[in-house]
């Protein structure tokens, strides 16, 4: 029989992999499950990539309290997994200046350090194409960018390098309790564990009714963005918002780890369906007019969504009074990213496990044949010819760059699992040019047929079968 976990975690978003790579940190044997087939394909996929500073939630709110303490923590994690983050700051703009003065005070009483308020003039030294209506203006320094999804795939390697186990694809059927031990049986597999941390976004009430844990109210709103051509340069140097709204912190313009921007998100009610509509659309162009006066959206190279799940005004993070041994984390919106370290904290204090980390193993960095300079790329070359073979033009992907991340501890089985940690296919051509060599390469790499290879999840494969013969 299986042995006995202390901690099962569903849900493989950043949240999940925050509490997994926490958990296995601290010494506990921990084991993450998910229905998908890679981490980081649900929200946190379709995150905007911005680490708040902590200004706009309620005080004394768990979305206040770990906004600002997970920002705190964001730059150290980066640095200790050799993912990139950005110190870009964000900027609030409008014309009601007490609006702006109640933001700052908020920002104040949550702990936020280095806010400034700026005049217009101060306003259009930072970003020049202000739109005329706006008079002023709050200033974060610590705000970020990363990449939510290259940061949670980092957070899942180490912890599996550091003895913690994932396994994907896997769909829960069941849950029964003996002598203490949860049972979790799955399609494939049957899992023993002490406790559970039910983190699985959208799909928690489905979990939380397996488990005979609480279901919560969730509202879905769907968020749409645009993305643009590295090659168009807005001068934005931070991340602009409009002034809060109750929906949301509005439709902002951003630069991203990756050198270029998006503008968005929309947040409409919706069902849990990642969908692109030309109302959406529509809606971003108007609203960013109003922030912006220069914006080209024939520049813009993709729309996608997101589906953001909302559970009242909070975060809800406790212990399962039905369900002893549970852990129900739900709607996990915006700050949810900025907040992710700071709640696998959160989690273990739930859980009275000592915040005690044990040494642990380093992972590789995620560099490629791009990040570095011409005297380290001839010497990368020589040693390994396939590094000077192209797949990928626009973001200059090599054969050697796909191959290392094949080989690394969270084994990738889709197209997308490797344009999310090398860019392929996410330039202007959007895969046009290197979309069936990077299907070819995984499926050398995993033995499969070209057929089998999936675009995202199961049931997208790439292709069902040959038109005509070889």
């Amino acid at each position: 029989m299986r042995k006995i976990f202390d901690c099962i975690v569903i849900g493989g978003g950043v949240v999940g992999c925050s509490i997994f790579n926490k958990l296995v940190r601290i010494g506990k044997k921990t084991v993450l499950l998910d229905s998908a087939s890679d981490v980081a394909t649900g929200a946190t996929k379709a995150n905007s990539g911005l680490i708040h500073a902590g200004y706009d939630p309620e005080p004394n709110t768990l979305k206040a309290k770990l906004n600002v303490r997970g920002n705190h923590l964001f730059p150290s994690i980066c640095v200790r997994l050799g993912v990139d983050i950005k110190k870009t700051g964000a900027l609030v703009v409008g014309d009601d200046q007490e609006k702006i003065n109640n933001l700052y005070s908020r920002g104040i009483t949550n702990g936020v350090e280095h806010m400034h308020i700026l005049s217009r003039k101060e306003l259009i030294k930072k970003v020049p194409h202000l739109q005329q209506g706006i008079t002023v203006g709050l200033f974060a320094e610590d705000a970020y960018v990363v990449s939510p999804y290259l940061y949670t795939i980092a957070l899942a390697e180490e912890g599996i390098i550091n003895g913690g186990e994932i396994y994907l694809e896997q769909d829960i059927v069941k849950c029964e309790k003996v002598n203490n031990i949860f049972i979790i049986t799955t399609k494939n597999e049957t899992f023993k564990a002490k406790n559970i941390i039910n983190s699985a976004g959208a799909g928690y009430n489905e979990i939380s009714k397996i488990l005979g844990s609480e279901k919560k109210k969730i509202e879905f709103r769907r968020g749409e963005y645009f993305v643009f051509e590295k090659d168009y340069n807005l001068n934005v140097p931070c991340t602009v918002f409009p002034l809060p709204t109750k929906k949301g912190k509005g439709v902002l313009v951003t630069p991203t780890i990756d050198g270029d921007y998006l503008v968005g998100p929309t947040s409409e009610e919706s069902d849990n369906s990642t969908v692109v509509t030309k109302s959406g659309l529509d809606s971003i162009r108007e609203k960013s007019s109003l922030i912006l006066d220069n914006i080209n959206f024939k520049k813009a190279i993709r729309e996608f969504s997101g589906i953001r799940t909302i559970c009242g005004n909070d975060f809800v993070i406790e212990n399962s009074k039905k369900q002893p041994g549970v852990v129900n984390i739900c709607g996990i919106c915006s700050p949810g990213l900025s907040s992710a370290p700071a709640i696998a904290e959160y989690v273990i204090k739930l859980m009275n496990f000592k915040d005690k980390e044990k040494d642990c193993l380093s992972i590789e960095p995620y560099k490629f044949l791009r990040d570095l300079s011409q005297k380290e790329q001839n010497k990368l070359i020589k040693s390994d010819p396939d590094y000077g073979k192209i797949v990928c033009k626009c973001e200059k992907v090599t054969v050697g760059d796909i191959k290392a991340v094949l080989n690394r501890p969270l084994k990738v089985k889709s197209v997308d699992g490797i344009k999310r940690r090398t860019n392929a296919g996410m330039g202007l051509c959007q895969g046009g040019f290197c979309f069936t060599r990077v299907v070819e390469l995984i499926a050398e790499s995993n033995g499969i047929e070209y057929k089998n290879v999936l675009k995202e999840n199961r049931g997208s494969n790439v292709a069902i079968s040959n038109i005509r013969e070889k």
